[in-house]
């Protein structure tokens, strides 16, 4: 029961991983289609249906390969997300002081009303440096003047991205990855903050050079900020998601973050392991093994007139039960310590079949009964 119960909760687990990461990257829909086909596989399977199961299990040999070409760049994320370990800490991270989130939208204001690019990027929990080029180390207090001269047209950096890390301006001038298709109505400025919003989980303003817009990038999607006060709760109310307050811990983790996800996850692990383990598993199977006969604690004797070599040997369990059964170990070990010269006659206990996994029951042994004669080797000469 509890291998069961830690079977479906490992494979619940993976599943949610997969439905945050498609839920990021706007790509659920490969969810349902797979639930669908999966689906499908099964009632074939349980109603017998041989045509279909054939032509899916052909199908599925090459399903796994046309899944990677076509959409190598989400798996891509999705190993580069499990790879983030400090995704799954609680340690406190680098705070942004509430006057460093006023100073932000004070500059953002001042630099929509004259019309001056600017790329302001907050990190969320996944790291930046892998995606980001470029950029020049700074470390400045943030500051609506700060934030104004880097941006200002004359600044050799004002065409890349500002990194915000606590109270502070950790680099400017970043180049930040394209999106992989453009966006209608929106410039360069704006395909590259979405990109950077592909790949991780950062918020990223953006003040058009042309409008003078405000814009906000987050999970793969950019909207136009139709006033300052949408940015303002914007904003924080990412700062709360991603980042810790003073004296709080973290609700990230909590049963009701993303209650539904998790819900989806834990009742698909469930309906697999049923289908899969309990229905399609066949439950309880036998199969037989010819096993050979080994016997020990015979020095200076041998055996001859044996009935057998080998016997039959009848494990009943669970078909994957049968995954961790080696069959070339199996053996029969006869203990004939107490033995004496001449006939025997030895009944075959279930303790003698050895490199039997715990998980199998032996249910029929055939011969049960082994006749044999113990005679002692003559003296070397």
């Amino acid at each position: 029961m509890l291998r069961d119960m830690a079977d479906i909760l490992v494979v619940a687990v993976l599943i949610y991983a997969v439905i945050l990461l498609l839920k990021k990257t706007h790509s659920l829909f490969l969810f349902n289609g797979i639930g669908v086909l999966v689906l499908i596989y099964i009632a074939a399977r349980y109603f017998n249906l041989y045509l279909t199961s054939y032509l899916f299990s052909f199908f599925f040999g090459f399903f796994v390969i046309i899944f990677i070409v076509v959409f190598q760049r989400e798996l891509r994320r999705f190993f580069e997300w499990l790879s983030l370990w400090r995704r799954f800490s609680y340690s406190k991270r680098e705070l942004i002081p509430e006057t460093v989130s006023l100073q932000v939208i004070d500059a953002v204001e001042r630099l929509a009303l004259s019309k001056t690019g600017a790329l302001i990027v907050f990190q969320g929990e996944e790291p930046l440096d892998n995606v980001t080029g470029g950029g020049i180390a700074l470390g400045g207090r943030v500051s609506v003047p700060l934030l104004l001269s880097i941006f200002d047209t004359s600044s050799p950096g004002h065409d890349g991205a500002v990194f915000i890390q606590g109270d502070r301006v950790r680099a400017f001038g970043a180049h930040l990855p394209l999106a992989h298709h453009g966006i209608k109505n929106f410039g360069t400025r704006h395909r590259a903050a979405l990109g950077l919003s592909e790949r991780t989980d950062a918020f990223i303003i953006i003040v058009s050079e042309e409008k003078g817009t405000i814009s906000v990038a987050e999970d793969g999607e950019v909207k136009i900020i139709t006033d300052i006060d949408e940015l303002t709760a914007r904003l924080h109310d990412f700062l709360r998601t991603h980042l810790l307050e003073d004296g709080a811990e973290s609700k990230r983790w909590t049963p009701f973050v993303n209650w539904k996800e998790k819900a989806v996850a834990l009742c698909a692990s469930g309906f697999l392991w049923y289908a899969f383990v309990v229905q399609l598993g066949a439950g309880t199977i036998t199969r037989i093994y010819d096993i050979p006969i080994e016997f020990r604690s015979l020095p200076g004797y041998t055996i001859e007139n044996a009935n057998f070599n080998e016997v039959s040997v009848s494990l009943s369990g669970q078909n994957q039960d049968f995954s961790f059964l080696n069959e070339e170990r199996l053996k029969v070990s006869i203990d004939l310590s107490d033995k004496a010269d001449g006939r025997q006659k030895y009944d075959i206990i279930n303790n003698d079949i050895i490199n039997v996994p715990g998980s199998l029951s032996i249910i029929k042994i055939s011969p049960r009964t082994l006749q044999f004669t113990i005679i002692k080797s003559p003296p070397e000469q």
